[in-house]
C-alpha cells in the first residue's frame, strides 16, 4: 500500500529544503516523491521536519560490552593493552549480548546505516539480522595473510560485507595490499593517523608502539619503515582511492590533505572518541576547506558514552562553531552514505531512495533555524526520533 506523509518541512538533503512537504512511499519501501504538496489525505506529522535517517560510518559493536571498563587517562598504548586484556577475559556470550543490545539501540537513535568494524567476527549475524543498512567490515591486522571473508551479502539483506585493515601501525603492507585488492569495488576501511604513538612508530620505527608490537611477537622489520607520515605510507603501498575510508586523521599536515584529496578518499571523524582518547579533535575545518568528503562515526562504547550520531553532531558543533549546522547534517547523511557506497539508496529523501526517514518535531521558519535546532538539540528536546521505514 502506498503511504503519503506530510509535515511543515522536509529536508531532502542538507542543501535542499521544502516547506509544506509531502513524502510518498510505495509498497516496496521506496520513495516515489518528496516535495511541496497539500495532499489532504496524507498522514499529517505536524510541525517539524522529515529528514533522512542518520548514518554512523564507523563503529565497533563487538566492543559494546566494554563500556565504562577501560581507563582513558593513561595514554593510548595503555588503553589498547587494557582493551585486549579486558576483551579476552569477557565471555563471548557477554560480548554478543552487548553487541545485540547496541545494535537494537541504533534504530532508536535515528540511525539506519552503519559501517561496522569487527575483528572477532562476532557481529556478522547480528548486523545482518538487524534490518540496518550499510557495510559489515571484517578487520585484519598483523602479518599473516589468512583466508578472507568476502562472501556476498544475502539478497534479502540490507547490508554487505567488505574488508578492513586495522591501521598502518598494526598491519603489514603486504597484508594491507592483499585486503585492499580483495575488497574489489567495495568500501575499504582503515584507521589512520589517530595517535602520537602511531606517528612516532611510522616516522621513526621506534617508540612505545614498537615495543608493544615486539612484546606481542609482531615482526615489523619488513614493513618499509620509517616513512614521512601514515598517509604517505598508505599512498606508497597503493591503498588510496575513492573506496578507501580513512578513519580519524588526527595527525596530518597540508601535504597529507593534498594526498587524500588527490585520491578522492572519504574521511570519517569520531570527535568524542578522539577527545576522550587523545585530548584533541582533528582539523575538521581544514578538511572541509580542502574539499574532502567528511562523515561521522561514533567509534565504540569502549571509548564513548553512546552510539548516537545526534550526540556526535552536537559535540562537533559545540567545539567547532565555524562549521555550519548544514555541513554537520551532511556529514551525518549524504557524506556518510557516500563513504559507505550506499549513496544511491540512503542519505536523501528523493525518488528511488529507501524510505527510512525521521520526523523531528522542531519549530522553525527557515532551513537555517531548523538545521541549528537539529544539530544542537539532539533530535528535538534531547530525544532521538524513531525511524519510519
Amino acid at each position: 500500500m502506498y503511504k503519503t506523509y506530510r509535515a511543515k518541512w522536509a529536508m531532502i538533503d542538507p542543501e535542499i529544503w521544502v516547506q509544506n512537504a509531502s513524502l510518498t512511499i510505495d509498497p516496496m519501501g521506496t520513495i516515489i516523491h518528496c516535495g511541496s504538496s497539500s495532499n489532504p489525505s496524507a498522514i499529517d506529522l505536524g510541525d517539524g521536519v522529515m529528514m533522512p535517517a542518520l548514518i554512523n560510518a564507523h563503529t565497533h559493536l563487538e566492543l559494546s560490552a566494554l563500556r565504562n571498563q577501560l581507563p582513558m587517562n593513561m595514554g593510548f598504548t595503555s588503553w589498547v593493552q587494557h582493551l585486549i586484556e579486558t576483551r579476552a577475559c569477557t565471555p563471548t556470550e557477554t560480548l554478543i549480548q552487548g553487541a545485540q543490545d547496541a545494535c537494537e539501540k541504533l534504530w532508536k537513535l535515528g540511525t539506519c546505516a552503519v559501517g561496522e568494524i569487527s575483528s572477532l567476527g562476532l557481529t556478522q549475524n547480528i548486523f545482518f539480522n538487524s534490518g540496518l543498512y550499510g557495510c559489515w567490515f571484517q578487520e585484519y591486522l598483523g602479518n599473516e595473510i589468512l583466508p578472507l571473508n568476502t562472501h556476498l551479502s544475502d539478497p534479502q539483506s540490507n547490508c554487505f560485507i567488505s574488508l578492513a585493515g586495522h591501521a598502518p601501525h598494526t598491519t603489514s603492507p603486504n597484508l594491507l595490499k592483499h585486503l585492499k585488492q580483495a575488497s574489489t569495488n567495495k568500501p575499504f576501511s582503515i584507521h589512520v593517523a589517530e595517535s602520537d604513538v602511531e606517528m612516532t612508530f611510522i616516522t621513526q620505527a621506534s617508540g612505545n608502539w614498537a615495543d608493544f608490537l615486539t612484546s606481542r611477537g609482531v615482526d615489523y622489520s619488513q614493513w618499509g619503515l620509517p616513512q614521512l607520515s601514515p598517509v604517505r605510507h598508505l599512498e606508497r603501498i597503493g591503498l588510496l582511492d575513492h573506496n578507501t575510508l580513512l578513519v580519524h586523521l588526527l595527525n596530518i599536515d597540508k601535504h597529507d590533505l593534498t594526498i587524500v584529496k588527490k585520491h578522492h578518499c572519504p574521511v570519517c571523524i569520531c570527535p568524542r572518541s578522539n577527545v576522550n582518547l587523545h585530548q584533541r579533535l582533528p582539523n575538521v575545518n581544514q578538511m572541509i576547506d580542502s574539499g574532502l568528503t567528511v562523515c561521522l562515526g561514533t567509534d565504540s562504547l569502549a571509548s564513548v558514552a553512546s552510539l548516537s550520531i545526534w550526540d556526535e553532531m552536537k559535540y562537533l558543533a559545540t567545539h567547532c562553531p565555524n562549521i555550519s549546522p548544514t555541513q554537520i547534517l551532511a556529514m551525518a547523511t549524504t557524506s556518510g552514505a557516500r563513504a559507505l557506497g550506499i549513496d544511491n539508496q540512503l542519505g536523501r529523501l528523493a525518488a528511488g531512495y529507501n524510505s527510512a526517514f525521521l520526523f523531528v518535531p522542531v519549530d522553525g521558519n527557515s532551513p537555517e533555524t531548523i538545521a541549528s535546532q537539529l544539530v544542537y538539540g539532539g533530535g528535538g528536546d534531547g530525544q532521538s526520533p524513531s525511524i519510519t521505514r
